[in-house]
């Protein structure tokens, strides 16, 4: 069986964006941000294949 370690990422966001993501209690805010910076990271990994970066 493999072992996943994690890291804690700190984000600074405006207090208007907070208030915004707090009106939202039902969503898994920093599961949706995982989820966006893998998308990212396998888009920039792509156009760098490409050498297009």
């Amino acid at each position: 069986m493999v072992r996943m370690t994690f890291s804690i990422s700190t984000f600074s966001i405006s207090d208007d964006l907070k208030k915004k993501l707090d009106s939202k209690s039902d969503i898994n805010w920093p599961e949706v941000l995982k989820e966006g910076l893998n998308r990212r990271l396998e888009l920039l990994e792509k156009l760098h294949a490409k050498g297009e970066l």
